[in-house]
């Protein structure tokens, strides 16, 4: 389905349209934005064609899933962006799928977000009483995105600080199984960071491009810190959190090479006696031992002074 609102100058009011009337020339002071979240694939087609859209773009567009991106062509800019639609980084399950085509005058959007409360703040806020910029409201989108993954970030934090107090006293395998499902979201939505990190830090550099034509350097500048200090706190949340695993893993190493060491030591005390005992329990007939009155007093007598002896050697050498 596709909605479209269409802003008529001479009312100063937003209508609700089909395309078969919106006119085929806008005037300057026209804007339209195109919702098509619901639209099928030939519909989407229909509505870019409809502007002479280019087909690398349309391409683009309408693919389901495609990494951030900023491509021009002409008049009209494709955007892409992702943002981070679930409610903590203990699971992932899709990002928010921003594509955008704009120009100064038209607004093309298909989201798809899982996230009701998130899809309501990535769309435009239609006011009837006045048009709007086409750029503001990219840049309301922009800045939304970057706000779905700061929020999540900023709550992980004091999570981030509860776990590693957890690990340090008592961790476990259950609370490992947690850190490495946080460590697999973070580098997802480490690399969709990436690519939108880097389509600002372009833009700031590159005296042709196409976000040039809508933002400032200032705003450009803005949008790159954004992203670039995301970037930066999943970086550091990741290294934390494979710091733990390896704390847990040397610990886990240190208790059980203490415990080596002391099946070790008992093995050593006992290995003597259990060669004595096995001496004593071969049934041959002349073993004058066998004889004694007192030999098995005798036996059991330098059976447990060699057992202490072992552990006073282990004692001394601080191995106990």
């Amino acid at each position: 389905m596709i909605l479209i609102n269409f802003f008529e100058p001479e009312t100063s009011s937003w209508q609700p349209i089909s395309l078969a009337q919106l006119p085929s020339v806008l005037s300057a002071d026209a804007r339209v934005w195109i919702n098509l979240n619901d639209a099928s694939i030939d519909e989407q087609q229909q509505v870019l064609q409809r502007f002479a859209i280019a087909p690398t773009l349309v391409e683009d567009f309408i693919r389901e899933r495609h990494p951030p991106k900023l491509e021009a062509q002409d008049n009209f800019t494709l955007l892409v962006m992702r943002g981070y639609a679930d409610i903590d980084f203990s699971e992932y399950i899709s990002s928010a799928q921003v594509n955008l085509i704009y120009s100064k005058q038209v607004l093309v959007s298909r989201i798809d977000c899982h996230n009701p409360q998130l899809l309501a703040q990535l769309t435009p806020n239609i006011d009837s009483k006045h048009g709007a910029i086409i750029s503001d409201w990219v840049k309301q989108i922009i800045i939304t995105v970057s706000a779905s993954y700061l929020e999540k970030l900023i709550n992980f934090e004091d999570e981030q600080s509860e776990l590693e107090d957890a690990m340090l006293h008592r961790g476990n395998d259950e609370q490992m199984a947690l850190i490495m499902r946080y460590r697999s979201v973070l580098r997802k939505i480490n690399r969709n960071l990436t690519y939108q990190k880097d389509i600002f830090a372009d833009a700031i550099y590159e005296e042709q491009n196409p976000l040039l034509r809508n933002f400032t350097e200032t705003e450009l500048r803005d949008f790159y810190e954004k992203f670039e200090r995301l970037h930066s706190m999943t970086d550091l949340y990741y290294d934390q959190l494979s710091d733990l695993v390896q704390g847990y893993l040397s610990t886990t190493s240190h208790q059980i090479n203490e415990r080596m060491k002391v099946l070790t030591m008992v093995s050593t005390i006992f290995i003597p006696l259990t060669f004595i005992v096995g001496i004593y329990g071969m049934n041959f007939i002349n073993m004058p031992e066998l004889q004694m009155n007192n030999g098995y007093f005798i036996t059991l007598a330098a059976m447990a002074a060699g057992g202490v002896a072992g552990l006073i050697w282990f004692k001394i050498r601080g191995w106990w």
